[in-house]
């Protein structure tokens, strides 16, 4: 069964010849483009296609192209923090519309009819002790996939089951707000595993903590957690770069995610499956429906512009920051989720019971036997009595039921937008 699973997903995560043909196409014509503009500005660079289509481990639907534009390690190793000036110059001309985005090195941003290009400036290096900043090493990465890939050419449709599966579970993306797994760490993880359902298979063995050095950079792991910064081992799972010996690879993980990869894994391998390879689409109806006896508040928050890591972050925020609110005003969140697809607006949901708070509660103050404490507290409340040792006053509560709270959130952020409170 699972071979039948595997053909079947293999065909859903497989681009067809058209898609190959019109990316080919877009990238030999945009990279050729600012080719000739940056020979004209006289510039000594050219322009290399990254990330997953240079890899050849896309999948269909492909929107976000990635380009490095290279400089001759010769002639601007000693002007590393003027390449992005450098770039621009040949950006903004070859594309109206572009936005400089800040990074380790500033780099840019054309969305392209369907396509989002990301430029990145970069000196050519071919020794790792030569580059001059992090973005140098990522042209790298590419080789290194690329090279594993050519030894055994299975493993490009195998990382395209990886990705297209963690994406289905919700667990593929290393940005703050996702917390998740990059793309470049399941390229890593399905070399080294040789394969898509060997990594599934180590996946429901990994242990919290545990260490993979795909390269054999550290005789003793030991090592690995004395070199490495501590702000990067924070992770569930150490992935030692393969070209990066002091990076973890996936340092941006979440436990959450981790678990729930985990679980994914031992669900597909104890009952293979196509819906564990057809990722689920966003309903508020649906959401609706699951209401249960419950009841269901909705609430759209409209994105802001700016680099959808940062915006991702952002809305994150804003969710926690509701979720707080509800608890901090005592009411009891059954269940909850948020949803954003890097375009649109983002969705906040919460499942509640439907009775109504009561109109007073209990307000608790300090031990009795706190003096000073228990006298201003007298002080600030009349008719405070004592409760199980502390001193308490029951006060009226500003809200009973949560839409009022969501209404009142939605007054201070204009971005918000109570949708549905039945």
């Amino acid at each position: 069964m699972a071979l039948a699973v595997l053909q079947e997903a293999g065909r859903l995560v497989s681009p067809t010849k058209q898609e190959e043909l019109a990316l080919s196409k877009t990238i030999s014509e945009t990279a050729e483009k600012l080719e000739k503009q940056l020979k004209s500005e006289k510039i000594s660079a050219k322009v290399i296609v990254g990330g997953s289509a240079a890899k050849g481990t896309w999948l269909p639907g492909i929107s976000d192209v990635d380009f490095f534009i290279a400089f001759d390690y010769a002639k601007y190793h000693n002007k590393s923090a003027q390449l992005s000036d450098f770039a621009e110059r040949a950006v903004k001309k070859v594309f109206s519309k572009y936005q400089r985005l800040h990074g380790s090195r500033d780099y840019f941003a054309v969305e392209h009819g369907k396509f989002y290009f990301e430029f990145v400036p970069v000196l050519e290096i071919k020794k790792l002790k030569d580059a001059k900043n992090i973005t140098d090493f990522s042209p790298l990465h590419v080789i290194w996939v690329r090279k594993n890939i050519s030894k055994n050419k299975k493993l490009q449709n195998e990382i395209r089951l990886a990705k297209q599966f963690f994406k289905a579970g919700e667990v593929y993306g290393a940005e703050s707000y996702i917390s998740g797994f990059s793309g470049h760490a399941i390229e890593i993880l399905a070399i080294h595993c040789k394969g898509f359902e060997n990594l599934l298979k180590n996946a429901v063995r990994w242990k919290a903590g545990q260490l993979i050095d795909v390269q054999h950079f550290y005789k003793n792991p030991r090592t690995a957690f004395v070199v490495l910064n501590k702000s990067k081992l924070q992770s569930p799972l150490i992935l030692i770069d393969p070209i990066e010996p002091e990076r973890n690879a996936l340092a941006a993980l979440s436990m959450e995610k981790f678990l729930k990869l985990k679980n994914a894994a031992a669900g597909f391998l104890k009952k293979p499956s196509i819906k564990f390879f057809e990722r689920k689409k966003f309903s508020a109806e649906q959401l609706t429906k699951e209401k249960r006896n419950r009841q269901f508040i909705l609430i759209k928050s409209l994105p802001e512009k700016g680099k959808p890591d940062v915006v991702g972050c952002r809305l994150l925020d804003k969710y926690k920051k509701i979720k707080q609110a509800l608890a901090q005003n005592d009411f009891r969140i059954l269940e909850e989720g948020w949803h954003w697809d890097g375009k649109n607006p983002a969705h906040y949901w919460f499942y509640m019971p439907l009775q109504k708070l009561s109109a007073r509660k209990l307000h608790l103050g300090p031990p009795v036997k706190l003096e000073k404490f228990s006298r201003e507290f007298r002080k600030r409340w009349t008719g405070a009595k004592v409760v199980k040792g502390r001193l308490a006053v029951e006060i009226k509560r500003k809200y009973v039921a949560p839409e009022q709270l969501i209404k009142d959130l939605i007054m201070t952020d204009k971005k918000l937008k109570l949708e549905m409170a039945k």
